[in-house]
């Protein structure tokens, strides 16, 4: 069981290196969906288990994702301390559905995502593969 679970593991950190060098790639600091809008086949989330007490969990939706020093963060929808509209001018601007943003502009704007609530690292494998499918299908909708 040890083994699985350090295999498991092991995968887990595979993928987020891979979507971490996709990003720098791409020269994405984060990208940031529209749930409404996207048409995703299934909504990006995670159960969220609280630091103080793992017993209490909760399902986050996820709108994103967040490359910060080599560390890469789930954005929780109406938990992170921003909203999807502030980053698209509505008065002379059709509504995107996806927004990407380059690394100084997502630090700019979204700051260090261990000094606020919003932002995580958790999630499993099957979570991350579902939230990594929504990041290359917004990549194609941007």
């Amino acid at each position: 069981m040890e083994n699985t679970q350090e295999a498991v593991a092991g995968l887990l950190a595979k993928a987020k290196q891979d979507l971490i060098a996709d990003m720098k790639s791409r020269e994405i600091g984060a990208i940031i969906w529209n749930l409404a809008t996207a048409g995703f086949p299934n909504i990006p989330a995670i159960l969220h288990h609280s630091k103080k007490d793992p017993e209490k969990t909760r399902v986050a939706d996820i709108m994103g994702l967040y490359r910060y020093d080599d560390v890469l963060y789930l954005i929780e929808e109406d938990r992170a301390p921003i909203k999807f509209d502030d980053f698209w001018n509505q008065d002379t601007e059709a509504a995107p559905t996806v927004v990407t943003l380059t690394e100084d502009i997502a630090r700019k704007d979204l700051g260090d995502p261990e000094a606020v609530k919003g932002y995580t690292t958790q999630g499993t494998l099957e979570e991350w593969m579902a939230i990594a499918d929504c990041y290359f299908q917004a990549l194609n909708q941007d």
